[in-house]
């Protein structure tokens, strides 16, 4: 189990998907991660110490199931609540939305092997409903086998005889699709596209010189469709969100940063911020500390 008191750092070390993240209010200064491939599935067990905006997709071969664990909810997939039977079903390819706003929390999810179809290539992820119970036992084989070192994986045996169970529990929690929980707001498809338009115009300017008009001209929809997608999907406003984005970039920057030739002036000079003490008071209320002390730290 690998231990984290940065929430980017910990971003960076999550396996299998490629994604942009944002911390949303931290509650525990702590994020723990585990992983651990038994034979033909790589399983991972998260537990953040905070809320977090999670944009990602899935870069694994197969198909990937993600599970909230503890008390349900909290965590919001694609826009829908989960409950215990939730499972959200991402083939290979595919974008998946997760919030958790505020709050410590945890999670864990099984990469499939390429050759178990549970989702075609380029079909879009989904929230399944399955017996609580059944969810239940796939959650509890991979927190067992990802927090049992004592478990001895490097015999072949011992690791097949683990991967089928966990297979034959995967199969039980596909077989069955009750009824749905609660969806937010508009439909996911549409949503899902907005989401990614938005997130893409993003990444080729992480500094968020557009503005929320731009960006939602960029999307195809009004200012007032924008809003009501972010408030569905992230549980937050499209400025915030943006906002939440910069500072996350400024903090990477700041993490690999060498103090004995940068300032925190020149970092965020080259990111475009001039109003360095507005910057610092948002940056302090987001992290608990200041951009000085992100600096020397990490260096």
């Amino acid at each position: 189990m690998l231990t984290f008191d940065d929430f980017d750092a910990w971003g960076e070390a999550v396996r299998g998907a490629d994604l942009r993240l944002a911390c949303d209010g931290v509650e525990t200064p702590q994020w723990r991660l585990a992983f651990r491939n038994v034979g033909s599935v790589v399983l991972q067990l998260g537990y953040e110490g905070g809320g977090n905006l999670c944009f990602g997709g899935n870069n694994h071969q197969g198909t990937l199931l993600w599970m909230p664990l503890g008390e349900p909810g909290h965590q919001v997939a694609n826009c829908e609540r989960c409950d215990h039977g939730s499972v959200l079903v991402i083939p290979p390819g595919a974008d998946f939305c997760i919030q958790v706003r505020k709050r410590a929390h945890a999670w864990c999810s099984i990469a499939l092997p390429g050759t178990i179809s549970a989702g075609d290539r380029g079909a879009a992820s989904h929230v399944l409903h399955a017996d609580p119970l059944n969810v239940r036992r796939l959650t509890s084989l991979i927190t067992r086998a990802v927090s049992a070192p004592e478990v001895d994986l490097a015999s072949p045996s011992v690791a097949e005889g683990l991967s089928q169970r966990l297979l034959a529990a995967v199969s039980a929690c596909l077989a069955q699709d009750v009824e749905p929980g609660t969806s937010l707001g508009r439909p996911k498809i549409e949503r899902m596209e907005v989401v990614r338009r938005i997130v893409t115009a993003l990444d080729a300017d992480p500094m968020g010189g557009r503005s929320i008009a731009d960006l939602a001209t960029e999307a195809g929809v009004t200012t007032r469709t924008l809003g009501r997608v972010f408030s569905d999907t992230f549980g937050v406003s499209p400025r915030r969100y943006v906002q939440l984005r910069r500072l996350h970039t400024v903090r990477r920057a700041l993490r690999g940063g060498d103090p004995h030739d940068d300032t925190v002036a020149r970092v965020l000079a080259r990111h475009g911020i001039w109003e360095l003490g507005r910057f610092a008071g948002s940056y302090r209320r987001q992290f608990g500390e200041s951009p000085s002390d992100t600096l020397y730290r990490r260096g």
